[in-house]
């Protein structure tokens, strides 16, 4: 291949790096400045005002973003003589991640986790350009001269502005890494991207996309039916990345993360510690044993509150894909970037000496497994809460909320740390669960972790801190902790946009 042939000076084409169905990939050298790049030619003519709308659209994108590091660089642009536009791109030399998923298979934990927290971080750039990508999956995750990985190919990437139209067609969505929403031709937006993103992670540890058969293809009516099936476990990754994966792909874009920073930092903060999944490849769940009650995770529970619903909904998607012409809440994350699963030593959900409960008389037939008092604790007082105080401070480094399930940290009161402990009491009878959504909404839980209880707690220094700048929180137990008998939830609080080395509530020990 020369470079007269596609009439564009200033580059000689080297070779052919790939041909998709809208473009030819050439490895190139940019003669001006003596390097080597990726020069993207589109097979199609800009022939109307449509085509060059989306053509200036993906330059823009591509353009913008392109200082981020996860991001691949665009260095040049144009329409050819023929009326073919073309992007001269990084090179990116060590291929994508579909071609390696396909040579290598499953990735380890540790590196999908943290090409997720990079592409995540990409997204946040993007969305905060109001650029949407549409079409995020291993074969758009490139990996450059420098071992980094890097998003590519904004080519379907949308700029949403008031009153216009998106252009973009859906033929070219990948149905494997579509957002369920995309095949009932719903707009885009970036709980879009957020879907597609965690369905990639879930391709890199499980080796092919979420229930893709291991031989054969599926239909676009197959695929859209198995969007509504519960995601499987994946052997061998730890409960606490699935489920973040599970939240980015939940099938309501409103139960995904609030945002890719939202996503980023929850991938980030998994605890990649944690007892690995025991789970097979067909998505079973290891049954926990006959004598432990544990409440469902609210994933499992959405599903089997909507079960009545379910045929009527797989019947519906089923008609869309006959019918349709397509080829296709808030986290707070520890600044560490770690999280406890509630099983360690000293974390909310902890099996903390139970020998140090008997310093103070506890609520009956109720093992709060730290050392609680009435004492000077306004918290005693709410009606029916049955709640006391914790004999000394006690701190939290950071909060993880995924679905209502809640990971925290246990934090040293010396050092910086957002939150604390104001009031510690047992499930209500009637709201015995683990999901923090749940909880939160009980009538008793709102009387106790409120302003009121919070303003009455407060020590020293923190009655001189505004009411209007405190955030509470309700810490339940952890799905392990409540496994091993702990029954009592705990209200907190932080001074919005402060870490403190003070103790607010209660002495330090």
């Amino acid at each position: 291949m020369h470079s007269e042939l596609l009439g564009l000076s200033g580059y000689e084409v080297l070779e052919v790096l790939g041909q998709g169905g809208f473009a030819t990939v050439y490895r190139a050298r940019q003669l001006a400045v003596g390097r080597e790049v990726a020069l993207k030619v589109d097979s199609r003519v800009l022939a109307g005002a449509r085509d060059r709308q989306r053509f200036l659209r993906e330059v823009t994108a591509a353009g913008q973003l392109s200082g981020h590091p996860n991001v691949v660089a665009v260095y040049d642009a144009g329409v050819l003589a023929d009326g073919r536009p073309y992007m001269v791109l990084e090179l990116c030399p060590g291929g994508s991640l579909g071609d390696r998923l396909h040579k290598q298979g499953a990735f380890r934990v540790e590196e999908a986790r943290s090409i997720g927290v990079r592409i995540a971080d990409a997204l946040a750039a993007a969305h905060a350009a109001g650029v949407l990508h549409r079409d995020i999956k291993p074969g758009n995750i490139m990996v450059n001269q420098y071992g980094e990985v890097a998003l590519a190919d904004f080519g379907l990437a949308a700029m949403p502005r008031p009153g216009q139209e998106l252009s973009v067609t859906r033929e070219a969505l990948t149905p494997a890494y579509a957002p369920p929403e995309a095949f009932r031709l719903a707009d885009p937006t970036p709980a879009g991207d957020l879907y597609s993103l965690g369905a990639t992670v879930y391709a890199l540890l499980y080796g092919r996309p979420a229930h893709a058969p291991e031989q054969g293809s599926l239909s676009l009516a197959e695929v859209i039916v198995r969007h509504t099936w519960p995601l499987p476990d994946v052997p061998g990754v730890p409960p606490a990345l699935m489920a973040v994966l599970r939240q980015a792909m939940a099938a309501d874009p409103a139960d995904r993360p609030a945002s890719a920073e939202a996503l980023r930092d929850a991938l980030a903060a998994a605890d990649l510690r944690a007892p690995h999944s025991t789970s097979s490849s067909t998505g079973l769940s290891a049954t926990p044993p006959a004598s432990v009650s544990v409440p469902p995770p609210p994933t499992v529970a959405g599903v089997e509150q909507r079960g009545g619903r379910r045929r009527s909904t797989v019947l519906a998607l089923a008609a869309i894909a006959a019918l349709a012409v397509v080829g296709v809440t808030a986290v707070l994350a520890d600044g560490s970037g770690s999280a406890s699963t509630g099983s360690d030593h000293g974390s909310a959900g902890s099996t903390t000496s139970r020998a140090s409960q008997s310093a103070t008389p506890t609520s009956a037939a109720t093992d709060f497994r730290v050392t609680t008092t009435t004492e000077d604790c306004p918290a005693a007082a709410v009606p029916g809460a049955d709640a006391r105080c914790t004999e000394t401070a006690e701190c939290w480094g950071g909060i993880v909320a995924i679905s209502g399930m809640v990971t925290v940290n246990r934090s040293d009161c010396l050092v910086e740390h957002p939150w604390e402990t104001f009031a510690i009491a047992p499930l209500p009878a009637d709201g015995m669960t683990i999901d923090q959504r749940e909880l939160a909404r009980h009538p008793t839980v709102r009387k106790l972790c409120s302003r009121d209880v919070l303003a009455k707690s407060r020590l020293g220094k923190a009655r001189d801190i505004a009411l209007a700048d405190w955030t509470i929180d309700v810490v339940p137990p952890s799905q392990l902790s409540y496994a091993d008998g702990l029954r009592v939830y705990r209200c907190v609080a932080t001074v919005v946009g402060k870490e403190s080395t003070e103790a607010y509530f209660r002495p330090r020990s």
